[in-house]
């Protein structure tokens, strides 16, 4: 079945769920243009938002969860395909840097309340991805750890940050100093160990 939107471009989704109307709910960055820039800077900034799709109308009705610049959603992966209530996202810098210079930040949203926290890593310092990882045993749907990259422009190097989900705001529960820079927007996937 197709249900027509306004053209755009979607690279990250955060999450897709049936509804309790049988609607499908879909959580993603979406950018109105994209590839139109001469100098390779992004042409408009990304924007959190959800899209229900109604197969009885075959119709899809698009809000905005947040209207700040921002990429690379994440959740909590035992959540895939089922209602959730945090997301996780990066800051983009206004300006549509694609080097990310000067985004700072890594917000938490709150689905259920409408909110957002934010952790700022402060200048010159430029997180990726962060992948949330559920503590063991853990009964509450943001009862864990992030896990991400942060590149210090300042000295050329990265740090891996673990941050506690549920103390965002807070320093990182733990650092590792990695000798050089990764590129920004690295990321992928955290799997156990065996």
């Amino acid at each position: 079945m197709w249900c027509e939107v306004e053209p755009c471009f979607v690279f990250h989704v955060a999450n897709a769920f049936d509804d309790r109307d049988g609607c499908v709910v879909l959580d993603v960055i979406a950018y109105p243009t994209m590839f139109a820039s001469a100098n390779g800077e992004l042409d408009t900034l990304g924007r959190f938002e959800r899209w229900t799709l109604d197969p009885s109308t075959r119709s899809v009705e698009r809000r905005v969860i947040d209207q700040a610049a921002q990429e690379f959603p994440r959740i909590d992966e035992q959540r895939f395909g089922q209602s959730y209530r945090y997301a996780y996202t990066v800051s983009v810098p206004a300006d549509g840097n694609p080097q990310l210079a000067g985004a700072t930040k890594l917000y938490k949203h709150d689905l259920e309340r409408g909110e957002r926290r934010v952790h700022e890593f402060g200048d010159h310092h430029v997180p990726g991805e962060f992948v949330f990882v559920r503590a063991d045993g853990g009964t509450h749907e943001d009862e864990g750890w992030l896990m991400g990259l942060v590149i210090d422009t300042a000295n050329e190097t990265t740090d891996f940050a673990i941050l506690d989900a549920r103390a965002f705001e807070a320093p990182p529960v733990a650092t590792i100093r990695l000798g050089h820079r990764i590129p920004p927007g690295f990321h992928g996937n955290w799997f156990p160990s065996r």
